[in-house]
This record gives C-alpha cells, structure tokens and sequence, in this order.
C-alpha cells in the first residue's frame, strides 16, 4: 500500500511534464489531422485502402511526433532531475526554459508550415528551406506580409502556450523528487522505438510497412528538417552496389560527348521558364493558355511533348539544365561540399570556342544561390535586378522585377554583346503568387481561368515584344533559341492529384530563326538533355561529364529512358512505354505502369505474376543510381 501511495504522490507532482507531453502530442496530431485532409488529393487520397494501412499509418505517426517530442523535451528533464544548484539561479533556469520554448515553437511551426508548403515541396520539411526564402521577404507583397505577421502571431501564440507549461514544470521540480517517474516512462520510450527498428530513426528511409506515398503522412517536420540539417552534406542514396562498377557505367555512363555539332557556330538564347507545365502548351488540355506569339513559336520550332523536368525545385532544375547533373541531396548540389564533383563547367566549355556568356534574372543578387551557380558554371556575366537602372521604380512581382523589364535589360545587353554569345533568362512573373502588373490587360479572359494562365499570357507578350525588338538585329538570324520549364507546376489553385508522370512533363522546345521547319519529337527527354544541346550549338565536341544527351542526338531515335525524382527515396524511370517507380533505399521497384494506356495509374504491371517487361528498366535505374553514387563519392575516373 505505501508502495502505491508513494508512486500515486511521485505521478501527482509529475503530473505538469506528464500533461504537458499528452498536450504537445494532441496538438500534433491535430496539425496532422489538418495536414492529412488539406493534401488529400495532392496525394491521391494517401493510398489509405485499407482499414490495415491506416492503422499502420496511425502508427509510425503517433511514433514519430513522440520520439520528436522526446527528443527535444528529455534534456530538459534530465537538467532538472540532475541540475541541482545549477537550477538555483533564476536567470540560468529563464534562459534554459526559453531555449527549449524556441525549439518546441519552431517544431509546431515546422509541422503547421508543412501543411501548405507540401503542395510545393512534395515532401516534409528539409535543409533547403534555408534557401528558398529569401526574395518574397524582401520584395513580398500585401500577401506576404500577411504570411509573416501570421508566423508571428502563431509563434508568439505557441510559446506562450509551451512557456507557460514548462514554467510549471520547473516550479514543480523539488530536491526530493526531480522527474524520475516521468524520465524513465521516456527513456523506456526511446528504447522501445530503436529495438522496434533503429534505421527507421532517418527520416526519409521509406517504412516498408507503409507505401511510400504515406511516408510524409507519417513523418515530424522537425524530425525531418533536423536530420536533414545533420546530413545536408551527404548522398541521400545508399551505397548500394547491384552489379560490377565497369557493368553500371556501361548501361549508364555519364562521359559523353555530341556525335555531331551544328554546322555553322550560333549564337545561343536559353529561356528559363519558372513554374510552367506543359499543359500551357497542349491544346488538349483545360489548361491550355492563349498564348498567340509562343503558339506561332511552337509551329516554327522542334517541340518535344514528352519532356520530364528532374525534381520539383528551381535549385534542382536549373542544375539539371545547365550542369546536366541532377541533384542527389537535400540541398542544392552548388552548396553542399559535392561542389568540388566531377562536372563541366559550361561556360569555360563554351569560351574554348570564344563564347560570351550572361545569366539574366529579375530578383537579388544571388537569390536561390543562383550567383553562386553560375560562377560554378563558368558563366562569365550574372544580371539580376539590381543591375537594371532605375530598378526602384520599376513595378515588381513578389519575387522581383516583372520579365517586361529584366527582357528589355536583356535585349540591350545582348545588341552590344560581342558574338557568338550564350545567354540564359529566368523569367519569374509565373511564379507563385502570379502577381501581375497593374498595366496587364487579359486578351483572352474566357480561355486563361487561372492565375497560373493568365501569368503565362503576361510573359507570352514579353517574349513576342522582346522578339519583336530582336527581329531587327543583326545577331538574331544566327541565333537559336530554347525554351525549357525549370520544374512542372500545377495550372490551377484547385485541388489536384500529383501524378507520378504528368507532375514532371514540361515545355521543351527549340526554335532556329533560320530553320523554321515544325517537328514533332515524342521520345522521352528531360532537362538533363539541354547542356548537352548548348554545347552542340555551340561547336563543342570535346567529352562531357552530363547524364543527358543533345536534343540533337541520333539516340533519340532509339529506346531512351529517362530519370526524374519525387523525393529522397523515390525515383522514377521513364521510357516511351512504361514509367517504373523505384526505391532507392531499399532497393526494390515500387510500381510500374503503362503510362499512355494507363492515365489514371490503376494497372500496376508489377502486381502481374508474369509481367517482366520492368526488368530491363529496374537495371537501367540500378546502374544510373549505383553510377550517381559512384560520381557523387568520386568513385569514377
């Protein structure tokens, strides 16, 4: 009987931790409530198709926001199981009750971040937050000050709640009990989670008792952005070695070099384009912008409709573009200390034969990192807005100055460029939040129904004046132009479904004033494909290091595959006929589907007991993640 009445005594003045645990689990698990039906769709509905998989989900869930919880709390329990005199001083006791405040608000917010930053990121918060935010604070619109002084009222909203709680708890804290009840219960906790399964501790190992589009379901933010932090400099794919190194870089080798060159030197344009899906182009899409001058464009030019962007992010895309690598970790792969990767540096490659070369873009100095970029490039000039003359004055996006003004900047600079010249622009006014000049009229307002369309009819205009303008200089006959998206986008602010294929397929395409024969290439090609297509242009034969061909190239003509990536587990290989989904983790297939046959993703060929016409793509994935690993750990001369 004293037994109990002592442990009954020991809980009742634990109780304020006990409680306070209990309320941050509740409140995450109400933020993940949120989350869970405001992604409903983008997810698919979560793959939730069975009474087993929610339980199982519900699981990892309630294991993830506890350990994250414990992870940050059990410290402070120990210090004030253990502190002793240290305790005694009220400013040390204020600043360590602050400290683990800070951290318990930046978790609530991280998760309650995640909640709209998802349909961005398409995965739970990482270390490349870190950057991507600066611009829209310092050119933010009415919208993005509303964001902040939101922020700020829930933080300041949240701390208090964690303060108040944990000011309990230090002023329940005696000589003759400190928490020993309440440590153990968590210590017990930690143990019971790592025998359960100790490597499911990394936040983007794909649980193989969930499917991997439930991962982020389950998943803590701060848990996820945390160890990111931990290992931003590390490859996010194992070192899986599935066959002999010499047989992975003879199925995918990533030394090449163009078989032909154009036949007469060019001048090279390339458009980035920000945020553009290719349904802006596909005149069978509900989407599809009225647009005239890039219309006519397209009907002069070599359109390819089946051209995948690598990855969700701008800081991947424009790597993939112009380096012709893609980005294997977390960060941008010009601020991890992969830096120093085997790569070509397109811009010396193109001085070999007396290029110039300029990058033009209408925000900071080195926002993204881009400045960054491009001196790892070799790119010899980079012009954002603080180059143009009277800037200030200038109408601007919440991302920076409108493209009517960074093109007209652009088309000087290019007139008194010396040539052959290679120029590259990254138009920003489609991206998100599409702000649009006050002066835009809407040519076509029953036709462009969204903001994401009507964005995309503004920079159609700033290209045709731009065009128009360039028409009449002496540079533009022997010039060729290319038009690719950085990264897909969805058209519309309605509810969407992120499809393993469409979420990737964007613009490509390449218009020669001097050639303005219409061609239709339907064989698979990514963005990978550009740097490669530059160097064709521009007379380069020399060996690359790229994973992508020239647009160019004979190959096309034959069986291609093509890679792109959804997050830190899954990747997906793309032929002319089926899409395979791979987990790079584990090491095994995921699905596979006949994706022209198949819209709507319902056949799953690896369910089929005699299905094996994934082999051949699951060994092509195998040697181009096992020859990835080999590059990014210098493992290949």
């Amino acid at each position: 009987m004293k037994f109990f009445l002592l442990f009954y005594n020991i809980v009742k003045k634990e109780k304020p931790a006990l409680l306070f645990f209990l309320k941050l689990l509740l409140l995450s698990g109400a933020v993940k409530c949120i989350f869970f039906f405001y992604n409903y769709s983008i997810a698919g509905g979560w793959s939730l198709s069975s009474v087993k998989d929610f339980f199982q989900v519900l699981k990892w869930a309630f294991i993830y926001d506890s350990f994250s919880i414990v992870l940050i709390n059990f410290p402070l329990l120990l210090l004030l199981m253990i502190g002793g005199k240290l305790l005694t001083s009220k400013t040390i006791k204020k600043i360590i009750l602050l400290l683990f405040t800070i951290l318990n608000t930046v978790a609530v917010f991280l998760n309650t971040a995640d909640i709209f930053y998802f349909r961005f990121h398409l995965q739970r918060a990482d270390a490349d937050l870190l950057y991507v935010l600066r611009n829209p604070f310092e050119n933010g619109s009415f919208t993005v000050l509303l964001v902040i002084v939101a922020s700020i009222a829930f933080c300041i909203i949240t701390g208090t709640f964690v303060y108040k709680n944990l000011n309990r708890i230090a002023a329940a804290s005696t000589s003759s009990i400190r928490f020993y009840f309440t440590n153990a219960l968590l210590l017990l906790f930690c143990l019971i989670f790592f025998i359960h399964g100790s490597k499911k501790t990394v936040p983007t190992y794909p649980l193989t008792a969930i499917k991997p589009v439930q991962l982020p379901l389950t998943q803590n933010s701060f848990h996820t952005f945390l160890y990111s932090l931990y290992r931003r400099n590390e490859v996010l794919i194992p070192g899986k070695k599935y066959m002999p190194d010499e047989q992975a870089a003879s199925l995918f080798s990533i030394h090449k070099k163009n078989n032909t060159q154009a036949a007469v030197q060019k001048n090279i344009v390339l458009f980035i384009m920000e945020s553009v899906p290719s349904d802006f182009f596909n005149s069978n899409s509900p989407y599809k912008v009225g647009m005239p001058f890039l219309d006519s464009l397209v009907n002069k030019s070599t359109y390819f409709d089946n051209a995948f962007s690598y990855s969700y992010s701008s800081n991947k895309g424009i790597t993939a573009l112009l380096a012709g690598i893609p980005t294997m970790t977390d960060i941008p792969l010009y601020h991890s200390k992969f830096v120093s990767i085997d790569h070509t540096a397109l811009g010396n490659e193109l001085a070999k034969k007396s290029y110039s070369s300029s990058f033009f873009i209408g925000d900071n100095y080195d926002d993204f990192g881009f400045a960054q970029f491009c001196k790892w490039m070799g790119i010899q000039h980079y012009y954002c807005m603080e180059d143009i003359p009277g800037f200030h004055q200038m109408e601007k996006h919440t991302m920076g100055l409108h493209d009517e003004y960074v093109l007209g900047f652009m088309e000087q600079k290019l007139n008194n460029m010396q040539q052959p010249f290679f120029a590259a622009q990254y138009n920003i006014s489609t991206h998100y939040p599409n702000d649009l000049p006050a002066t835009f009229k809407d040519r076509f307002p029953q036709k462009n129904i969204t903001p994401q369309m009507k964005t995309m009819q503004y920079y159609n205009d700033c290209l045709e004046k731009f065009f128009s303008n360039a028409a009449t200089q002496s540079w533009y006959k022997n010039t060729v132009f290319i038009f690719c998206a950085d990264h897909w986008a969805q058209p519309h602010n309605e509810k969407i479904e992120i499809d393993a294929v469409e979420s990737f397929r964007i613009p490509l395409f390449i218009y020669d004033p001097s050639d303005k024969k219409k061609e239709l290439i339907s064989a698979p090609v990514s963005q990978l494909d550009v740097m490669n297509t530059i160097l064709y242009y521009g007379g380069c034969r020399d060996s690359v290091t790229s994973y992508g061909i020239s647009l160019k190239d004979s190959e096309l003509n034959t069986h291609r595959t093509v890679f792109t990536k959804t997050n830190s587990a899954i990747y997906h290989a793309i032929n002319e006929k089926y899409i395979l989904g791979f987990d790079a983790m584990e090491g095994i297939a995921v699905y596979c589907y006949e994706y022209k046959n198949d819209p709507e993703r319902k056949n799953d060929l690896l369910k089929k007991p005699r299905f094996n016409g994934a082999d051949s793509l699951i060994l092509e994935m195998k040697a181009y993640l096992q020859t990835a690993s080999n590059h990014y750990r210098k493992k290949i001369n």
